[in-house]
């Protein structure tokens, strides 16, 4: 059977793989075979209009005479307790594209919760496995960065059919991103990537509803970390991989009874509460040790009295490789009392200070009653350290201040770049910032630089390495 020239259903009618449509108590309907795979076909009308012609992804390669024409196969079988899955037809390098075909299971019966077994399981299976085609068809395919081709196709099953809703079920899975925050961004394990489909809806809220196939795009030439990294610094106004990290572990806090549905996730109040650790401030301080890596993050509530402030620490190193389990040391303290110059003011009258090697590789959201702040880098210093120049990135210099000078110097002390600007807000605090390039409009060397800024009342000065890309 055929939809409109692109689509070709194949399927029994009866035997083990006969699909079947399922009565209110979830028993197989018998001579249904037919009117499922017709349903079949029109949800793949829509998922056609959405993901094609709505959002503007490419179609499928087509795979000539492989399952007997042009169009695009979808095999209807028993596969047990799996959704569907899609198959390259060539198996060639990392980031290669392929033709494919779709295997779907043939009657949805073992989905919970038990409204969404039948048409609802199809419609977001199908939506799921039809942009793992495009991705794999258009983009390419890689296998050792499979968290990026599910964390995009479970997005897509919720833009596609966003009443179904069957996403939740990753995230209430055991070791989902709402309860093992500290596995890495770039984790596939059979289950975290799943449940991190909420990151697709946090980057088309916050970014606009391109910027995941932008992401897909920049694939083409790179593997998918550098190519969102890469997606954010082109931007309009300019952002990164690293501070969009820190932006999505605050989000993953206002989830269930603390959900803000305007200014975070719509569905919020359905997710997980995110787990973290308490401790009782009974002491004049608490003190952690511990560690993260690379694109984590780790939930600390202090309980003081009748009130809790929660830390939410987040390692926004991206420049790890995908699947590494490279981790930074950290101790975090937390105090009624500021006991030098490394403690700073956080809500509810408490101080915090964090002893890491590289400060700017780290930023603490400290939330309390009157909502988030967030502290990273400090005065004298500056993120991403290494800073590697590519287009739209930017260096950032924390100050304290609403304008100032930048001048920065080679390690020979020659004069690269200076300039007066407005201090702009970067992960809730101020900055300003340098793309690279000198005063005679070349990009800057890679090396080690000296920088200067001229702040009201005072001037600091620190240094950073710069490589260029």
């Amino acid at each position: 059977m055929t939809t409109d020239g692109l689509f070709k259903f194949h399927f029994d009618t009866t035997g083990i793989d006969a699909p079947a449509f399922l009565d209110t108590a979830g028993n197989r309907i018998p001579g249904t075979a037919r009117a499922f795979a017709d349903s079949a076909a029109v949800v793949m009308g829509r998922v056609y209009q959405v993901e094609i012609l709505g959002l503007g992804y490419p179609m499928p390669p087509q795979d000539g005479t492989l399952g007997g024409g042009n169009e695009y196969d979808i095999y209807i079988l028993n596969l047990g307790d799996l959704y569907g899955e899609t198959t390259p037809d060539v198996f060639g390098p990392d980031g290669a594209t392929s033709t494919t075909f779709i295997e779907i299971h043939n009657d949805f019966s073992f989905v919970t919760p038990k409204k969404n077994r039948g048409l609802p399981a199809l419609e977001v299976t199908l939506a799921h496995e039809f942009h793992h085609a495009i991705q794999i068809g258009s983009y390419g395919f890689w296998p050792g960065d499979s968290w990026f081709h599910e964390i995009t196709s479970v997005w897509m099953e919720d833009v596609v059919y966003h009443g179904v809703n069957d996403y939740l079920n990753y995230l209430f899975a055991p070791g989902s991103q709402f309860f093992s925050p500290g596995t890495p961004l770039t984790t596939a394990n059979g289950g975290i990537e799943y449940s991190r489909g909420i990151f697709g809806k946090f980057m088309t809220k916050f970014y606009g509803r391109d910027v995941m196939r932008h992401v897909w795009e920049n694939a083409r030439s790179s593997s998918p970390l550098p190519a969102l990294d890469a997606t954010l610094r082109s931007l309009a106004s300019p952002q990164s991989l690293s501070i969009a990290f820190a932006d999505w572990t605050l989000w993953n806090y206002y989830t269930g009874p603390r959900a803000d549905t305007a200014n975070y996730y719509s569905e919020g109040a359905l997710f997980p509460v995110m787990a973290q650790q308490y401790y009782d401030l009974i002491s004049p301080s608490q003190s952690t040790s511990s560690s993260l890596s690379c694109l984590a993050a780790a939930y600390s509530g202090y309980v003081a009295g009748a009130d809790t402030v929660t830390v939410a620490l987040a390692n926004v190193n991206s420049a790890c490789p995908a699947g590494a389990q490279t981790s930074a040391s950290y101790t975090l303290t937390v105090s009624r009392t500021k006991f030098d110059d490394t403690y700073r003011v956080i809500p509810d009258g408490l101080y915090m200070s964090l002893n890491v090697a590289d400060q700017s590789s780290w930023v603490a959201w400290e939330i309390g009653r009157g909502g988030p702040v967030a502290g990273s880098a400090k005065e004298g210093s500056a993120f991403p350290n290494p800073f590697r120049t590519c287009a739209g990135s930017a260096l950032y210099f924390p100050v304290d201040a609403d304008a100032g000078t930048v001048v920065i110097y080679s390690a020979g002390m020659e004069l690269v770049y200076n300039g007066f600007q407005q201090s702009a807000p970067r992960l809730g605090q101020r900055v300003l910032s340098w793309n690279g390039i000198s005063n005679s409009g070349r990009q800057a060397p890679t090396g080690v630089y000296i920088f200067f800024l001229s702040l009201p009342g005072r001037t600091v000065t620190g240094k950073f390495a710069l490589v260029r890309q």
